[in-house]
């Protein structure tokens, strides 16, 4: 690999997250950016490294890449404001928006059941191919005419696609219009971010290929991994493969609320920031969202404890940010982006990156590791 640029800034006394930033090009990555909000204030905003596998082209500020599913945060943010906006209740059921949601028994599930992944709908059934994720009818109507894999509200398990077509029609019900055109009007176009579900043609140039794990220079075992052997359910979801599925101009133009947002880290992290700081909603609106239903069970999908809020945040819960406070609340993505909130140190933190990790959390949870450290070193000098 030719020697990456690192470009951006970062607050004198954050130095050290830049070296730990620079010091991933020694590992796997190829290209990244990293934006991460203090008080309110931008005080790092890092990119470098390239877009491409052939590392032939360089990564700029405004390099868009695909989240996966980082993107549920943007989600669930969007769903908050329609909270704010007297549109939405999380306690209504999914019944009131969505009338033909109830076929088979589920017109008891509530918006706050389907956030927090508990409605048994953790993939489609029938199984469908990866183009018919890019046809909202058929997506949507596949899952409203399921049967609960499980009894709502007895467990939960990762709804790793459904759950954005679920999200996504609770708008389109509500609003008249499709999730990614909500997003813009309420939220990235006021706050000037570079977030988008749904890319339009002239801004499809901007995207970095995203690399597999196979095509990493380092590729973990599953020791080094930590692969769980914990039972998990079987999924019908299309399996989408990085560069041919991913990168085709057909998904980046699509609408998949829980796994097509393509950002940069400073538009994530924007969007985080004025969440935290009250720019979107009230403090009681973020509270509801973020208040925590699953309490640390075993997700039986992913076959791991995780906490997961009313409105869709995955709640801090050791693997899934780092970090001292249990407060913070965002999503992961697949690959190892990430984007969330700490509302105890009001920071609002967001990593992307284009080479994809077998271990997602690695990257990212060395440059939280290494941002909180040099904040504690700040207070004590």
């Amino acid at each position: 690999m030719p020697a990456p640029v690192i470009d951006g800034y970062v607050q004198p006394g954050l130095e050290p997250v830049y070296e730990t930033f620079k010091n991933l090009w020694g590992d796997i990555e190829v290209g990244a950016s990293l934006a991460v909000y203090r008080n309110g204030e931008l005080v790092i905003d890092l990119w470098g490294g390239f877009t491409d596998r052939g590392c032939s082209h360089p990564w700029h500020p405004d390099t868009l890449v695909n989240v996966y599913s980082t993107s549920k945060g943007i989600t669930a943010i969007a769903l908050a404001c329609l909270v704010e906006d007297g549109l939405l209740d999380y306690h209504a059921p999914m019944t009131e928006y969505w009338p033909e949601f109830g076929a088979e028994q589920k017109f008891d599930i509530t918006v706050a059941d389907a956030l927090s992944h508990r409605t048994g709908l953790y993939t489609f059934q029938p199984a469908i191919e990866t183009k018919a994720l890019y046809d909202w009818q058929v997506a949507t109507f596949n899952i409203a005419s399921q049967s609960p894999a499980w009894p709502p509200r007895d467990g939960f398990g990762y709804h790793a696609i459904t759950w954005g077509f679920i999200a996504g029609e609770i708008v389109r019900r509500i609003k008249g219009e499709t999730l990614g055109a909500y997003i813009r009007e309420r939220i990235t176009g006021p706050l000037k971010a570079d977030v988008h579900l749904g890319l339009e043609d002239s801004e499809i140039s901007r995207c970095a290929d995203l690399i597999g794990p196979n095509h990493a220079r380092k590729i973990l075992t599953k020791r080094e991994r930590g692969d769980s052997t914990s039972d998990r359910l079987r999924s019908n979801d299309p399996i989408l493969t990085p560069f041919k599925d991913v990168c085709s101009t057909e998904w980046r133009k699509a609408e998949i609320p829980a796994s097509n947002i393509h950002a940069t880290a400073k538009g994530v992290a924007t969007c985080f920031n004025a969440f935290l700081n009250n720019g979107l909603t009230s403090k009681s609106v973020v509270a509801s969202a973020t208040r925590e239903l699953t309490r640390g069970e075993t997700d039986m999908t992913l076959g791991r404890k995780i906490r997961r809020s009313r409105g869709g945040f995955i709640l801090n819960c050791g693997d899934c940010y780092c970090g001292p406070n249990a407060g913070a609340y965002g999503h992961s993505g697949t690959g190892g982006s990430v984007g969330f909130a700490d509302p105890a140190n009001n920071i609002a933190f967001t990593y992307v990156m284009n080479q994809l990790d077998s271990d997602g959390p690695r990257r990212y949870s060395n440059l939280v590791n290494s941002l909180y450290q040099a904040i504690e070193n700040e207070t004590q000098t």
